[in-house]
């Protein structure tokens, strides 16, 4: 060390942890995050039904329709919860669907639900099966 690393050391300490230990600790925080993000990404993948919002239009002042596309294997039922919204986020109107078994991957689905106010969007809350 030269004389102005020892001034500062002198004055505010040195360090907490050594070199070593601080990359120890790197490597084990960077661990630690990468079985994280791994894990987040085995349990999202393996969801065997997946869900996707087309459009939705304002049938009425107190009816929403709701067009979606439901991916999933064949010969599989599932279950939806779509939800409608006012301005404020809201939830003005509520629905479960359920999905028969398809023979196709995809399919599209159309669904009314009635609100007790003015809704402004729609959103599916999940599908799972059945």
């Amino acid at each position: 060390m030269n004389d102005a690393t020892d001034r500062h050391a002198d004055r505010y300490g040195g360090p907490l942890v050594s070199r070593r230990t601080a990359r120890v600790l790197l490597a084990l925080g960077a661990a630690a995050f990468l079985a994280v993000v791994v894990y987040v990404g085995l349990q999202v993948s393996q969801n065997p039904v997946r869900s996707e919002l087309l459009a939705y239009d304002h049938l009425a002042d107190d009816v929403i329709a709701v067009d979606f596309q439901v991916t999933m294997d064949p010969g599989t039922a599932a279950t939806c919860t779509i939800q409608a919204l006012n301005k404020g986020r809201a939830q003005v109107g509520f629905v479960e669907t359920e999905i028969p078994a398809q023979e196709t991957r995809r399919s599209a689905h159309h669904v009314e639900i009635s609100t007790q106010g003015d809704a402004v969007s729609a959103e599916i809350i999940d599908c799972t099966t059945r």
